[in-house]
């Protein structure tokens, strides 16, 4: 489909490939395949304090017992407050009501200025800094335990083994231990890894890990937990061993102004501020500190042809605001030209390496731009200049950069008089690369189709469209996993679309249910006497009975039809009816059976009635009986005649002797026979 004459071959730079580098100043990420490219972090392995949040909330917020308890200690004038769905109508369930605010804890004073707040089951304790102290209240903070003087007394949380642990000293922090009456137990052993760093977020994982933040004099935050075996000692941690360790809170955002609290994954975000009265959402918390520059500098990157004429630069990055990006290139036909840098020429980066580019110097391209076509000489060399900046906390990040080459054009389809003269030639040829750019981008997407209907591939955003393809409508509670089960399925259920396997198939398959399916004609007791028909095993078909029949039926015993043939109603009883029975779930029993009613009338032919039925405690005979604990399961006795107790009367349930190779009794448990979530006693 592209009009280019001459197929165009690229270069690849990003963490994969490499990024040939020969300098690199001020940058992060050059090894991560995954993030790109951005400005280095002011302090070294430093974390960002947003990715804690659902795992380690601020020191002034503490997640209470139940999903939707909070605690929160304000700032000056301090107070402790709490938000508890228990204070309100309604079960623990129900979303954030974002018009509630936290409400204070009244049995409590005023605090001079406190710091930390910590809770574990009925237990509350916080650091009064203003004050000196440390108070442990129990009863959710109805009662007050113990009052501890220390001095400087910050973050602090309830280990497993029924102790209280207290960060104090500020930048010269102790980890000190206290019992729930307040009575001293001596330090943790573990030294504190940074030297002048403070503590400023600790807490206990379920094994009894304990895990802190620290914050250096920058500002920076490190990751550290305590090691599980061998000498005592803190060591660096990552997020995924922190999410590892921890559940995750309804924690989201949280601002030298406020918080958010969220319901679940798609509940409402509710934002209080730091007095924990509702307010509008507030900006985002400034990001990890980074360098305001960063550069590099590529090594020359080898085109394999003399004269090369470098076609096209694209750089896939995020530019957010508050930062820049730029980007130049230089040629030439030598892998190591003269040196002549334009650093001088550029005010603010003086202190950056200038490079070895060709006698011709850098081409910058238009600010802002991330593709252009360089207008360098021919060179079989390309060098590569990324500039970097940023306003402190705010980042480019540069995922990967291709090069085409060489320059090939339609133009090549045209007359040759559109290349007489120089600068029209050059004109005509940048003008028709946009065209020759916007097939291009048709190809890719062509070439890429298969890949967007390939359901273990394609992001969960992509599988509502890829399930309208096959007319799918997904319910909001199915994981990712299931909808693509459901889409590969999808083929084979069409298939079987209308048939007794395709509509067990399409239970198994949404439900995780094994069904039970009747189909009620094929059950029919009705029969003829003939010369095969065994008495009691059918009985006659009684028309007087099955439609009104003047002279014969009696009143109010049988319905009256104006519609179908009277000599078809044998055969017409109970055609088209089905009976689906599924066993009852973990779940509501009423959800279940909306569920199954709502696909059976999808998957139905529809000329047929489908009766759903969802299983319980018993076991169900019939349409009114029931099996339950107090039922046996027995043969029938056996008859008597004569004699005291010669009271036994010959029926239809009568049985003198039984059939050869039989047994006595009508219904037998053992080796062969076993009643299960699906059996069916017909």
């Amino acid at each position: 489909m592209s009009c280019i004459p001459e197929p165009v071959v690229f270069r690849l730079l990003d963490g994969i490939v490499g990024w040939d580098v020969r300098s690199a100043v001020g940058l992060d990420g050059l090894d991560d395949a995954a993030a790109g490219i951005v400005l280095a972090t002011t302090s070294p392995d430093a974390v960002d304090p947003a990715s804690l949040l659902p795992w380690l909330p601020p020191a002034r917020l503490a997640p209470g017992c139940g999903r939707c308890a909070w605690w929160l200690v304000t700032p000056v004038p301090s107070r402790l407050l709490r938000l508890s769905c228990g204070a309100r109508p309604g079960p623990c369930d129900d979303p954030y009501p974002c018009a509630e605010a936290f409400v204070p804890v009244d049995c409590l004073p005023d605090l001079v200025a406190g710091v930390a707040v910590a809770a574990r089951r009925h237990l509350v304790a916080l650091s009064d800094a203003g004050a000196g102290q440390v108070r442990i209240l129990g009863a959710s903070g109805a009662e007050l335990l113990a009052v501890i003087p220390l001095a400087a007394p910050g973050p602090l949380a309830f280990s497993p083994h029924g102790d209280l642990l207290v960060a104090a000293g500020g930048s010269n922090a102790r980890l000190l231990r206290f019992s729930l009456a307040g009575a001293p137990l001596g330090e943790r052993p573990e030294p504190i890894p940074l030297a002048g760093a403070s503590v400023e977020r600790l807490a206990f994982a379920r094994d009894g890990t304990l895990w802190i933040v620290l914050a250096a004099a920058d500002g920076g935050l490190s990751l550290w937990r305590s090691t599980r075996d061998g000498a005592p000692a803190f060591v660096r941690a990552t997020l995924a061993e922190l999410a590892a360790d921890f559940d995750a809170t309804t924690l989201v955002a949280a601002t030298a102004d406020g918080f958010a609290l969220r319901d679940g994954s798609t509940g409402p975000t509710c934002w209080f501020d730091g007095y924990g009265r509702p307010t509008p959402a507030q900006p985002p918390a400034p990001a990890i500190a980074r360098a305001t520059q960063g550069q590099l500098l590529t090594l020359p990157i080898d085109s394999g042809r003399p004269r090369c004429r470098w076609h096209r630069v694209r750089i896939e990055a995020d530019v957010p605001a508050g930062s820049t990006l730029s980007v130049a290139v230089a040629t030439s036909e030598t892998a190591d030209p003269a040196a002549q840098g334009d650093a001088a020429g550029e005010a603010g980066w003086e202190s950056f390496p200038a490079g070895v580019p060709h006698p011709a110097d850098w081409e910058s391209a238009p600010p802002g731009a991330l593709d252009f076509l360089p207008r360098q000489p021919p060179g079989r060399y390309l060098f590569l200049r990324l500039r970097l900046a940023g306003n402190g906390s705010a980042t480019p990040v540069v995922h990967r950069i291709r090069l085409d080459l060489p320059r090939s054009t339609s133009l090549e389809h045209l007359p040759p008089v559109y290349r007489d003269e120089p600068r029209a030639e050059e004109f005509t040829e940048r003008f028709l690369s946009l065209f020759d750019a916007s097939i291009e981008n048709l190809d890719r997407a062509i070439e890429r189709l298969p890949a967007l209907l390939d359901t273990a591939a394609v992001p969960e955003s992509v599988l509502p469209w890829l399930g309208s393809f096959l007319d799918l409508s997904f319910e909001p509670s199915w994981t990712a996993e299931r909808r693509r089960a459901l889409i590969a399925a999808t083929p084979q259920l069409y298939r079987q679309r209308g048939t007794k396997e395709g509509l067990a198939a399409a239970i198994r398959q949404v439900l995780d249910v094994e069904p039970v399916i009747q189909e009620l004609a094929a059950e029919r007791a009705w029969g003829a006497l003939s010369r095969n028909a065994q008495l009691g095993s059918v009985r006659l078909f009684g028309r007087k009975r099955a439609r009104f029949t003047l002279g014969a039926s009696p009143l109010g015993a049988a319905p009256m039809r104006s519609f179908g043939d009277p000599a078809l109603d044998p055969l017409a009883d109970a055609a088209w009816r089905l009976r689906v029975l599924v066993p009852a779930t973990d779940g509501p029993r009423d959800v279940l059976l909306a569920r199954l009613t709502a696909l059976l009338d999808s998957q139905k032919p529809a000329h047929t009635v489908v009766t759903a039925r969802v299983g319980g405690a018993g076991l169900v005979v019939g349409s009114y009986s029931a099996v339950g604990i107090d039922t046996v399961l027995a043969p029938l006795p056996a008859p008597v005649l004569g004699g005291p107790a010669g009271n036994a009367r010959l029926s239809r349930t009568t049985v003198l002797w039984p059939r050869r190779g039989g047994s006595r009794g009508a219904f037998s448990v053992g080796r062969t026979a076993a009643i299960g979530l699906n059996t069916l006693l017909t």
